[in-house]
């Protein structure tokens, strides 16, 4: 069934651009971004015929079946701020359902490690900071690809992707707010609540330890067998066996 576009309303009257298909929502975003569009605009497709996540990966989505959407940011924050929307994205995504947890850094799972949900942040920079940032999120909502590391919403709840979108918008726009307001340690706070990596022992590249948790940069922390601690800025998380 396709996406309802009246259904696609924020509080405060913003409909999405609405797409049956297109190459991509950020590439779309950043366009409309580049023409002048505002803070809050949002681009949502029912099919990308050129996804991609992140590290360059190709992202797939199964028709009628999930959610490709932007949203475009122009935030008041410094540049070593801004990699904190990222977080706040996959905090917005994961706040849709109370079983969904987080993978380092933004990664949304089932309860049982298969990932829903993943993000695309990429930043604009202009001459005194960032001029944009396009959040790009996809959602499997009622499937998945067929892969054994791929899970969908309604494995947990059957849910409206409207009211998915919607959701995950308004929640993406608030925490954008509570940034510029100062609120880091509020959204570390609440990403670490939903963390599956924090208490965990992993692998990041050649680095393994025990998950200590993020710190106000995003940056993971984690304990390593000699007792140093590493900060981690960027790489995929392994979960390792004790």
């Amino acid at each position: 069934m396709s996406l309802r576009r009246e259904a696609l309303c924020l509080g405060d009257g913003t409909h999405a651009v609405v797409r049956a298909t297109t190459p991509s929502t950020n590439d779309e975003a950043r366009q409309l971004a580049d023409t002048g569009s505002p803070h809050g605009t949002w681009v949502v497709a029912e099919q990308q015929t050129a996804g991609r996540g992140r590290q360059g990966r190709a992202w797939s989505l199964p028709p009628d079946q999930g959610l490709a959407l932007t949203v475009l940011l122009r935030p008041r924050l410094a540049p070593p701020e801004v990699p904190m929307l990222g977080l706040a994205a996959a905090l917005a995504v994961a706040r849709v359902h109370p079983s969904l947890r987080i993978k380092w850094p933004n990664d949304v799972q089932l309860p049982d490690g298969r990932k829903v949900a993943g993000i695309l942040a990429e930043a604009e920079p202009a001459e005194h900071g960032v001029a944009y940032v396009l959040i790009g999120i996809g959602v499997n909502v009622s499937g998945a690809p067929p892969l054994p590391t791929a899970g969908h919403l309604h494995e947990l709840e059957p849910l409206a992707r409207e009211g998915v979108a919607v959701a995950i918008v308004e929640e993406l726009l608030r925490w954008c707010e509570r940034l510029e307001r100062g609120g880091v340690r509020e959204l570390v706070d609440a990403w670490t609540a939903r963390s599956a990596t924090a208490g965990r022992r992993v692998r990041v590249g050649d680095v393994e330890g025990v998950a200590e948790g993020i710190d106000d940069r995003g940056a993971l922390w984690l304990r390593c067998d000699d007792g140093t601690r590493r900060p981690i800025l960027a790489g995929d998380v392994e979960m390792v066996r004790w």
